[in-house]
This record gives structure tokens, C-alpha cells and sequence, in this order.
């Protein structure tokens, strides 16, 4: 059996306020937390949910009130959560803010506060469907970064990533417990307020005691995210209108009307590279399949990253619209994340190249598809730079359990550029027909919901009629990329290529294909192609037909070798 949990939370006006509410005891102290036991309830596995086994949030539904100056912040939050009968404490992460008060259908229920968490009591006699309100207030350290300057004035914007919406939104903050997510946010009138989701109304102003007037408005997002994605922004932002851009790849075969946010500085050089968001909205749809979302949102923002993938709503860091403009390998990239990261999530941290490693290829896809294969090599030459410069590369594999316990961590260039690079060579032995029909089916199988590394591979193997696993146990699960060096001699007499192969000592051997172009002493050049076994050493021959004499070789001249070959003629 499957129960729903309803949680509400309010942030309160004033400690004073809050503590004047009816019966709420609230006990700070060291905690043990409550689990079920493995295995045991309707949930679903705990692998599924690994952060809390037991409990699914199904819905947040969040109010807040924003302030005229300063920081601190007061709201309503409601969330709707599933749980297994054997979990008797829902554990909300919560940082630093103060807790007032919580009720559970009503009635006041005493939870237990450290620094981290809130922790309430949950009875067999609460049934199936529990409303619960949590009252709290304060000035987020973190999450909701508020800003203040002579020419923005004041500003809000949520940065959540990995793990900091716990900052100001009490929640089970990890990406495997996707949610829906309402917004109310009251702000004074000269704001405007971005969210996730469509917006439903925008209210008309209240004057409050303090003279200011507020306006209230209201948001829903109706597909599950996880909490790093639900943010809200609030400044003095003048919205420049794309229209209705990649038309026939909306969710339901429609258009994807997009829009950019910007401070009143920024606003007359747009919309500048953003011209091309609706063509990389249906580039990506053509491969991955449809767009998730009714619209997409591009704002410039405080986010401490280049740009932040948050559904809906792409937050871009204010100083790129400041300098140069934003990039259009950039808006690409975070545009990607719409479908790899945001419509499926990856389900652990350890996972994370199922977010960045997309992005990061379907960006220099894009590179492709716009500016032709010379700029598209030219990226992913700069991409394999980059991985053969790493020293995490050496270190680390790409699905990374020991780095998942910090994700900030992850972000390198094994999730970014290796995990981008691995998709590449996926991309280059299956063919583009099965490779994006695997990611199509992909997106299918896991949008709006958490998926891993094997469930990726299964959908491949299925399209590849062939099992993935050495490719996957050496791209992926181990580090390091190939060093071949390669001793060759021409035999004239059998057309033949003859060629020693050495693995470097520094990683286990990898295996690959390898793609090499054979010029004649006319200039004339031939490709071919020839495997690479996972050994110490071999030798390899492969037959050129009608050449006669070799003067040079070039290795891997369309870039689809994660690694360095170094070729050595040996004179027969």
C-alpha cells in the first residue's frame, strides 16, 4: 500500500509571531535517523530512493513573501509525499532557519530541529493523506542569493545546485525524489518574478502597512524536477520577447514560446546570440525527441555557475550579459540539460555525466548540425585536450561513487568532457540511426522520472544488438584513456599494413576501433579501419587494396578516439 503525506511549510514574519502559534514544540539536539528496512514497502526499491528510502514527494507547493530590503524571507510551502507504513519520521533538510511551528492535519505536532534538519513524527493514525505545516524564518545562507546594488537594486535568485535548496526550502533535497512544484511569491510591485513553470496570474497590488504595494504571483510547474531545479527569481528584469520558436517540437508537437529576462542595462543588446534558441531547441528535439516543457525562460541572474539548467527558467550568470554576451555553445548547452538532467534526472551523484557529459555533447552536436563537421572535429579536439589534461581523468572514472559523497566534486572534466567524449565514441560504433533512437528511447522510458548508467546501457544494448559492457566497464568504470604506440611497416607484396601495437603501462589496456588514413607517395589517400584489442601488445594487418607504397599514416583524422597514438615507421 502507498500512502500520501501532505507537508506544508510557512516561513513566519517574526520569531515572536511564530513562537505565539498554537502548540508547536521544537527540540533541537543531535538526531539518528529513522530508516526502514531495505527493501521492506511500497515505495519502491531503495535503490530508487536512496536518500530516503520510504519516502517520495510527490508536490511542492511554495508561498513566499520577499522583503522590501534585506534578506529574510517568510512563506507558506506545502508538500504532498508518499511514504511506506514502516517509515515513522519524515526527515526535511532544512540549514540554519529558525522553526516555529509544525501541524500535522491540523494539529500541533512536535518535531525534533538540529542545524540541518527537521524531523517530524509520523503516526499510523495520521492515515494515508497527512497536511503538514512547518513554519520557519530567517535569511537563507545559501540558495536564495540576495543582492543589493546601486544600479539593480535589490535582487533574488535561487542557485540550488547540488544540494543548496535545504538553504530556504525545506525538502528532501536529492535529485532520485522528483516533485512537482507551485509557486506564490509576494514581492513588492516593481519586481518581476521569474519561476519554474507557467505562470497563472500575477495579482493586482496590495498596499501593506509600510506604504509599499506587493503583488503576489502565482506559478505551476506540472512535471516532477528535482529540488536543485525549483528556483524563483526576483528583480527589476524587462523580458525580450523570441515568440514562438521551434514549432512541431512542443510536448505535444506544438510551438516552445521562449523568452530572455534581463537587468534594464542589458536589455537593448537583446536578443544577440539568443536569436538561435528556437533552432537549437528543434536540433535537440529532432535527436532526443520532444521538448518536456510548455515554454523556456532565459534570465540573466546571480548563479555562481556559467548557467544553470533550472526547467523552465535557465538562470545565466549576470557577468556574461555584461561582457562579451552569452555564448551560443553555452545556451546550448544549458538548453540540452532541458532533456538530460532536467526531464531525466539523474538518479545519484555518482551518475552525474548523464547530466553534464550530455550536455557537453549535444552542445558540440549543435556545433555540427549549425556550423558543419570541420567546427564540430575542431570541438571535440578541444573536448579531448581537455580530458587528456585532467589529472581527475587519471584518478577518477567517470561514474565516481567515492567523489558522489561531495557533488561538487563531479563537476570535472570526467562528468563534463570524458562522459561527452564517451557519448561520441557510443555515437560512432552504433551508427547515428540506433545511437539517437537509444536516446529517444531514453527519454521516453525516463522522462520526468531518475535513471543510472545501466539503465542507459540496457536502452543502447537494445538498439546495438550487442552487449555494451566491456565499453562501458572501460569508458566509464574505470580511468584513463588509451595510449597506443603503434611500430608500422608497408608489405608491398600483400598490400598489406603491418603494425605492432603497444598499450601504455599507465591504465589497463583499453580496446577500440581505430580509423586510419594511408597516403601513398602520390598523395593519394585511402581510410581504413581496424580493431584494437584490450592487450599488452599485438600485432595488427590490415589490407589497403591498390596501393602500391606508403609514405605517411594518419591516425584517427575524424577525432573518435579517446586517447593518444603515437606512430613510429619502421623501415623494412
Amino acid at each position: 500500500m502507498r500512502m500520501a503525506v501532505t507537508v506544508a511549510c510557512s516561513i513566519a514574519a517574526s520569531v515572536s509571531h511564530a513562537r505565539a502559534q498554537a502548540g508547536t514544540a521544537v527540540h533541537p539536539g543531535p538526531l539518528v535517523p529513522t530508516r526502514p528496512s531495505p527493501g521492506v514497502g511500497a515505495i519502491g526499491p531503495v535503490d530508487r530512493f536512496p536518500y530516503a528510502p520510504g519516502i517520495d514527494v510527490q508536490h511542492y507547493d511554495l508561498a513566499l513573501t520577499l522583503p522590501a530590503r534585506g534578506s529574510e524571507v517568510r512563506g507558506v510551502a506545502t508538500l504532498t509525499v508518499l511514504r511506506d507504513r514502516a517509515v515513522d519520521t519524515l526527515r526535511l533538510d532544512l540549514i540554519a532557519l529558525s522553526v516555529d511551528t509544525v501541524t500535522v492535519n491540523g494539529r500541533a505536532r512536535d518535531v525534533i530541529r538540529d542545524s540541518a534538519t527537521v524531523r517530524v513524527p509520523l503516526r499510523s493514525s495520521d492515515g494515508s493523506r497527512l497536511r503538514v505545516v512547518v513554519r520557519y524564518h530567517g535569511a537563507p545562507r545559501d540558495g536564495l542569493i540576495v543582492r543589493e546594488d546601486s544600479t539593480r537594486g535589490w535582487s533574488a535568485f535561487g542557485d540550488n545546485w547540488p544540494n543548496r535548496a535545504r538553504f530556504w526550502i525545506p525538502s528532501i533535497d536529492h535529485p532520485s525524489d522528483k516533485a512537482t512544484v507551485s509557486w506564490r511569491v509576494t514581492a513588492p510591485a516593481g519586481r518581476t518574478v521569474v519561476a519554474n513553470g507557467t505562470r497563472l496570474t500575477r495579482g493586482a497590488p496590495v498596499s501593506h502597512r509600510d506604504g509599499i504595494p506587493w503583488v503576489t504571483t502565482r506559478f505551476a510547474m506540472s512535471q516532477p524536477i528535482p529540488t536543485y531545479l525549483m528556483v524563483i527569481g526576483a528583480a527589476t528584469l524587462r523580458e525580450t520577447r523570441l515568440g514562438r520558436t521551434a514549432c512541431g517540437a512542443g510536448p505535444d508537437g506544438g510551438c516552445v514560446p521562449q523568452s530572455v529576462w534581463t537587468f534594464v542595462p542589458e536589455t537593448p543588446t537583446m536578443p544577440g546570440n539568443f536569436r538561435e534558441a528556437g533552432r537549437i531547441v528543434s536540433t535537440f528535439a529532432a535527436l532526443a525527441g520532444p521538448f518536456a516543457y510548455a515554454h523556456l525562460d532565459h534570465v540573466q541572474s546571480a548563479t555562481r555557475f556559467g548557467g544553470m539548467e533550472n526547467a523552465t527558467a535557465i538562470f545565466y550568470s549576470d557577468q556574461a550579459f555584461r561582457t562579451q554576451g552569452v555564448g551560443v555553445s553555452l545556451i546550448a548547452h544549458e538548453t540540452a540539460h532541458q532533456w538530460f538532467g532536467d526531464a531525466v534526472t539523474p538518479q545519484r551523484w555518482a551518475d552525474l555525466w548523464l547530466s553534464e557529459g550530455f550536455a557537453t555533447y549535444f552542445a558540440a552536436v549543435y556545433t555540427q548540425r549549425s556550423r558543419g563537421d570541420s567546427a564540430f572535429r575542431a570541438e571535440l579536439q578541444r573536448i579531448r585536450g581537455e580530458i587528456l589534461a585532467a589529472p581527475v581523468v587519471v584518478e577518477r572514472p567517470v561514474v565516481d561513487s567515492v567523489g558522489s559523497a561531495m557533488p561538487m566534486s563531479l563537476l570535472n572534466a570526467n562528468s563534463y568532457q570524458k562522459g561527452g567524449f564517451v557519448l561520441h565514441m557510443l555515437r560512432v560504433q552504433l551508427g547515428d540511426p540506433a545511437f539517437f533512437g537509444a536516446l529517444r528511447d531514453y527519454q521516453r522510458r525516463y522522462r520526468h522520472g531518475t535513471a543510472t548508467t545501466d539503465n542507459l546501457q540496457r536502452l543502447l544494448e537494445r538498439r546495438a544488438g550487442t552487449s555494451l559492457t566491456p565499453f562501458f566497464a572501460q569508458w566509464l568504470h574505470r580511468p584513463g584513456w588509451a595510449e597506443w604506440t603503434i611500430t608500422w611497416t608497408w608489405r608491398a607484396e600483400t598490400s598489406s599494413l603491418v603494425m605492432q601495437v603497444v598499450q601504455g603501462t599507465r591504465f589497463a589496456p583499453f580496446a577500440a576501433p581505430l580509423t586510419l588514413v594511408v597516403r601513398d607517395r602520390d598523395g593519394r589517400e585511402t581510410m581504413v579501419r581496424t580493431q584494437v584489442s584490450a592487450v599488452p601488445s599485438q600485432q595488427v594487418v590490415v589490407k589497403v587494396p591498390g596501393v602500391r607504397d606508403v609514405a605517411d599514416l594518419v591516425a584517427d583524422p575524424r577525432v573518435e578516439l579517446l586517447g593518444t597514438v603515437t606512430l613510429l615507421h619502421a623501415m623494412p
